[in-house]
């Protein structure tokens, strides 16, 4: 897969996942096994790690790329979809 996540992107991911770690393991309840808290530490897991490697399956899934210097077949692609929409 292709970095899809852009520098803005990055820094939010890499706030929101440490944060959602912290409350899910805290508040939640994560430390004790409560399902809500262990969701919510594997989810800012994921969220981080989209944000050190740059790469989200879930944009790519929905074909959004945050990134600034975007290739030109990715806005080839671009316009496609939105002809067809």
């Amino acid at each position: 897969m292709k970095e899809n996540v852009g520098q803005e992107d990055s820094l939010i991911r890499s706030i929101a996942g440490p944060a959602l770690i912290g409350i899910g393991y805290f508040a939640l309840g994560g430390n004790k096994g409560k399902v809500g808290g262990i969701l919510s530490i594997i989810a800012g897991t994921l969220i981080a790690e989209s944000a050190v490697t740059k790469v989200c399956p879930v944009n790519y899934f929905f074909g959004i790329d945050t990134r600034e210097n975007k290739s030109p077949a990715h806005k080839i692609n671009q316009k496609i979809r939105e002809a067809l929409i």
